[in-house]
Formats: C-alpha cells, structure tokens, sequence
C-alpha cells in the first residue's frame, strides 16, 4: 500500500465515515475512491487539493511527505533548547505540538482544542480590554457575563472532550521539552495558589 492511500483511509477513519458516502461527498463513485485507497490508482492534482480541503490536511501530509497535518516543518515539532525556558514562544510551541498530536488521534479531538484555545485566548484579550491594553468596544459583552460563561464553557469542553479513537503511533517517546515546562510551570503556580487558600482558611 502506498502512503497517500494509508493516508486516505487513516482520514477517512478518523472522521467516521463509510467509504461510501465519502464517495458522495468527493463527487466520485465507491468504486474510484476505492481504488486510490488500495493504491490500485493514482489521482490527479485536482482530486489532491480536494481531497486535502475535505479532510482539512495538507497536500503534503497526503503524499506522505510530512507528518505534519498544518504545515508545520519538521523543526517546529522537535525540540529545542530554548523550550527550557518558560516564555511565550515554548507555550506557543507547545500549544502547536498537543494540536498535531491531537488531530493525529482524532478531528475532533483536534476541533475541541481549538475551542479550547479560542476561549483561552478571548478570555486573555477581553482582560486585556478591561485593563485598557486593547479597545473594550471591540466587545459587546458585559464582563461579569463573559468570566461566567467563558469559564463554564471551557469547563463543559474538558468535560466532553472526545476520548482518542486512533493511535498517534507516530508520537512515541518522552514528552516534548516544550509541553513539559509548560506543565511544570502552571503545575507551580496551582500548588502555590492552593497552599494560600489553606494557610488562609
């Protein structure tokens, strides 16, 4: 089997669907489709962008080219040195490289992280509004509403989050640098936080 058909299938069982009304959705008949996925055929450039657009991967994750879904080089999923130091580039790699891992275990994993970050990320910018470092008419929200909702709604996607379906077998060995100081950090600052409200209450 070739690696663009591994691809095909591996996508398509990610998200869910028969081969059939895959077929339907690519404007082609089951025979076709099942043709390129056994590597019988190859397809044409048009069918590779489509078929990269459907599954919202890239034209080079398809061929086999890079185990990056996004994009992203190689170099951005690998350690570096740098990412010992707690700072806005290693959160941002991190952050990149959970998505990869995500995507690469399920969709929709991949869609929940997303809405996780949004949330995140409107949090941070509607604080940075109400502090004066960004406009607050950018927002129609009253702040006493978006701390509770935006809280209750990042609480609920934990909650729900989809279990992993699919084996990121290409992810093997110790964690990151990056996510590892990620989590050391904020573990930190969780215990320090927790250890005052003891001493207070």
């Amino acid at each position: 089997m070739s690696t663009y058909s591994e691809r095909m299938v591996e996508l398509r069982t990610e998200k869910g669907i028969s081969q059939k009304a895959a077929a339907v959705d690519l404007g082609i008949s089951q025979a076709l489709l099942s043709h390129y996925e056994k590597g019988i055929r190859e397809f044409s450039l048009d069918f590779l962008c489509k078929i990269a657009e459907y599954y919202e991967v890239t034209t080079d994750y398809i061929l086999g080219r890079t185990d990056s879904r996004t994009g992203l080089n190689a170099t951005v999923l690998e350690d570096k040195r740098e990412d010992e130091i707690f700072n806005t580039a290693t959160i941002y790699r991190a952050a990149i490289m959970t998505h990869e891992r995500m995507n690469a275990g399920s969709s929709q994993a991949g869609e929940f992280a997303d809405l996780l970050y949004a949330v995140t990320i409107y949090r941070t910018l509607f604080s940075a509004a109400q502090n004066g470092y960004i406009p607050k008419r950018w927002f129609s929200l009253p702040p006493k509403y978006v701390h509770s909702v935006s809280l209750a709604l990042s609480e609920g996607m934990y909650r729900d989050f989809p279990e992993k379906t699919v084996t990121a077998r290409r992810y093997g060995g110790p964690e990151p640098k990056s996510i590892e100081t990620v989590i050391k950090n904020i573990e930190g600052i969780i215990k320090k936080d927790a250890e005052k409200i003891k001493s207070n209450d």
